[in-house]
């Protein structure tokens, strides 16, 4: 927001200094000829015209329009001189230009030209115009968001009369920036969102004295921030965040900063910002973002006297300090407060009447407790999770819920009841996390209850009744957590019938009975389902092939807008992945499980289950199926964990299981399987435990069962001696030796046989034989060293 609104301020006065007007063209303002023709040329560079196409063509409404290009669109002339002084071809929203084309005109016919606007067009990874730098009396230059790529050429440099120089959000590089030294008139500077990187930010820099506006961040820029930053003396704005900074910020860098309003170091983990503890700055900050940087150990005292800040953002900044309360007293003109992911402590006084204009405020993961403080009606956002509150949360119940959208209390001390007249109210959330507390009571069952949650976090409390009917109407719900509470009754119907949006399901751990309501297949979106632990009787049903969102892969690269709870942040849940439990965030998009293990369900695995090909885990076990295991299992090829162990199944296990190259974790234990174990080099080294239970199945990795007809160790060796025959082919020692040994002879006694065609293939078939069995015994070795 304040870089938009500076850039709008800047882009107003640039707009009054152009000398022309609609009005003024009317009046019989005509182009010069050679400008025109220097027009036409930049359009034939183009690909595809856009808001240019009309240029230089016969408009049956004005006769005078091919000839005049002062009338074209964007087109702005001079109503003396008759000269192009602005070309304005940027959009707000969408590309007015699509230049596929490279711009390969090294000059641009507009002498006079002091204000070109190509922001936000498409030219597709051209490299940056070198036109650009024939126009010495450009003063405003705005190319953000146009697709350019490559190095700035350094003849940008002559351009001495800039103001604006707004080159942001393109691929543009540079090994050093000290072309900028010569903008002794910039006022506006914006580099952020390219490539730059390495030590490049110059000394030179403190020369631009006029500088207002100073925009670098989302770069790769590393090494020190100059100190001759301190002779911007007009500078009001500072934006260096997301780079890879480092050494130390002290007053020495600020102390002449007297205009300065916003101060962005956030991102550049290296970077320590150390100020004497009696220093005073001669600024007031309006915006503050020091994320990320190493800030602490202390509360910085130097923050005693900002009295005008509206956003302050110190998250993750080594501060492991109690919070004096100057700060609370100071900051009345707060709205948003983000101070997470630090080891702050202590107890948070009560805030409804100081922060007055509060809209955010995040202290999640620190050491804070006592009682929740009390917040002012405006707050939106409260996200106080991974800290030490305790007590009740009456005054969030029943003060807040008309502006609150966001309440994240998740990983606190809480053993308190909720009331239903409290639930009623937060049912109005959008998001909602009250997990891993001890909160207990009942969601209200009443199906008149309006709802706005899409995202609702109850697991691991004490929770009890049915799953209410009050649900229902939460009709944008994305993710859906009850697990790990006391839940009881069945699985209503209306679950997969009202909730079309939902994609994360979790009842785990619960006393929920019944069978699995068909109803359930209606969920497309649907691509965690667990409802583990539970007593769910009954058979899987066919329909499951109706989970549309499993039937295709994830696309990494698309945004999942169901999951976001912000402007790019994901929302995190709690998900049980190779038997262990996890919080995943970014990653949760990714996520495809179905888990019904630890129930009594009954029947056969419905072959439906093949056609989910975007699986990524599949946990079946600890029920009582029967039958076999789908014979085309190999359609699950993204499968990572598959279990489906302490069953009845019966029958071989298929061949295709060999095919599922990306499987992490396999478990087939305690079942009636038979017949011989699929052989691969991927399935050779699992350890053997993940087929025990099974007395009928044989061959490896069971080397002590081999099939009929495999041959069998020669011999009565007894058992010590079989343990120490084990430890000595167990060891990678000597696999080792015997790999050494086996080049060493092969060399010695063979090498000269390659003098021979026929020995020549010979042999090599029987390396590969040799290097496929030594691999496969190296990697069963490796795993039972790892037990």
């Amino acid at each position: 927001m304040i870089k938009i609104a500076s850039k709008s301020i800047f882009t107003f006065m640039i707009l009054l200094m152009i000398p022309s007007s609609f009005e003024e063209v009317i009046n019989g303002v005509k182009c010069r000829e050679r400008e025109r023709l220097a027009l036409l040329k930049f359009k034939s560079q183009l690909d595809d015209y856009g808001s240019v196409s009309t240029w230089g063509t016969n408009r049956g409404d004005d006769d005078d329009y091919e000839k005049n290009c002062c009338k074209w669109d964007g087109v702005f002339c001079d109503n003396q001189t008759n000269h192009v002084v602005a070309l304005y071809l940027g959009s707000s929203r969408i590309p007015v230009i699509t230049g596929k084309g490279n711009i390969n005109m090294s000059s641009l016919e507009l002498p006079h030209l002091n204000y070109l606007d190509l922001s936000r067009n498409d030219f597709n990874g051209t490299q940056f115009p070198e036109f650009i730098c024939s126009l010495g009396k450009l003063r405003h230059l705005n190319l953000v968001y146009s697709g350019f790529v490559g190095q700035i050429p350094h003849c940008v440099g002559n351009l001495t009369k800039l103001q604006f120089l707004d080159l942001s959000v393109n691929w543009l590089s540079d090994t050093n920036l000290d072309w900028l030294s010569g903008f002794e008139s910039l006022e506006y500077l914006d580099l952020s969102r390219n490539n730059f990187q390495g030590t490049i930010i110059p000394d030179s820099l403190g020369n631009l004295t006029s500088l207002r506006v100073l925009h670098l961040s989302e770069n790769i820029l590393s090494g020190r921030v100059p100190k001759s930053i301190r002779y911007l003396s007009q500078i009001d704005t500072i934006m260096l965040g997301s780079n890879r900074l480092e050494g130390l910020i002290s007053e020495v860098h600020l102390f002449n900063l007297s205009k300065l309003k916003v101060l962005d170091f956030a991102f550049n983990s290296n970077l320590t910002i150390r100020t004497s503890s009696s220093w005073n700055p001669p600024f007031q900050l309006e915006s503050l973002y020091l994320a990320s940087c190493k800030l602490g150990p202390y509360f910085p005292r130097w923050l005693q006297n900002q009295k005008r800040t509206q956003t302050i953002d110190i998250s993750n900044a080594k501060i492991s300090d109690s919070i004096p309360n100057w700060f609370w007293e100071n900051i009345q003109t707060c709205v948003t407060l983000d101070m997470s992911y630090n080891q702050m402590y202590g107890v948070i006084p009560n805030l409804s009447s100081v922060l007055i204009n509060l809209v955010t405020i995040d202290l999640r993961s620190n050491e804070f407790n006592g009682s929740l403080p009390l917040l002012p009606p405006t707050v939106d956002k409260i996200s106080f999770s991974r800290n030490r509150f305790s007590g009740k949360i009456f005054n969030i119940c029943y003060n807040h819920t008309r502006s609150l959208r966001f309440l994240d209390l998740s990983d606190n001390l809480f053993s308190t009841h909720i009331p239903q007249r409290c639930f009623m109210n937060l049912m109005n959330v959008d998001y909602l996390n009250l997990a891993n507390n001890n909160f207990f009571g009942e969601i209200p069952n009443s199906i008149d209850l309006p709802c706005g949650v899409s995202f609702l976090h109850l697991r691991n409390n004490s929770f009890t009744g049915e799953i209410s009917r009050s649900l229902k109407n939460c009709s944008d719900l994305a993710i859906l957590d009850l697990g790990k509470n006391n839940f009881t009754g069945e699985i209503p119907d209306w679950l997969g019938q009202s909730l079309p949006g939902l994609g994360i399901l979790s009842l785990k751990s619960n006393n929920i009975h019944g069978s699995l309501p068909r109803s359930l297949c209606q969920l497309q979106n649907l691509q965690v389902l667990d409802i583990s632990v539970n007593n769910i009787s009954g058979t899987i049903p066919e329909c499951l092939k109706n989970f549309t969102k499993l039937r295709s892969e994830i696309d990494p690269n698309l945004i999942d807008y169901r999951f976001l709870i912000g402007s790019g942040t994901y929302d995190s849940a709690y998900i049980v992945w190779k038997r262990q439990e996890a919080m995943y965030s970014s990653t949760l998009r990714l996520l495809t499980l179905i888990d019904l293990s630890s129930n009594n369900i009954i029947g056969e695995i419905p072959h439906e289950v093949v056609s989910l090909v975007g699986l990524v885990a599949l946990n079946l076990s600890r029920n009582n199926l029967v039958g076999s295991i789908p014979s085309d299992i190999s359609h699950l090829e993204l499968l990572n964990f598959l279990d489906f162990s302490k069953n009845k199944l019966s029958g071989s296990i298929p061949p295709t299981l060999a095919q599922l190259n990306h499987l992490g974790v396999l478990d087939l234990s305690f079942n009636n399987l038979s017949g011989k174990i699929p052989w691969s080099a991927h399935l050779q080294t699992f350890d053997a435990s993940i087929y025990m239970g099974n007395p009928g199945l044989c061959g490896p990795p069971l080397v002590l069962k081999p099939c009929p007809g495999d041959k069998t160790p020669a011999g009565n060796i007894d058992e010590t001696h079989n343990q120490e025959h084990d430890d000595i082919f167990n060891s990678n020692g000597f696999y080792v030796s015997m790999a050494l040994g086996f080049i060493i002879a092969f060399w010695g006694v063979s090498g000269t046989l390659f003098l021979n065609k026929w020995c020549r293939i010979t042999i090599g078939k029987v390396l590969i034989i040799v290097e496929d069995w030594l691999y496969v015994k190296i990697m069963i070795s490796r795993n039972r060293l790892k037990r």
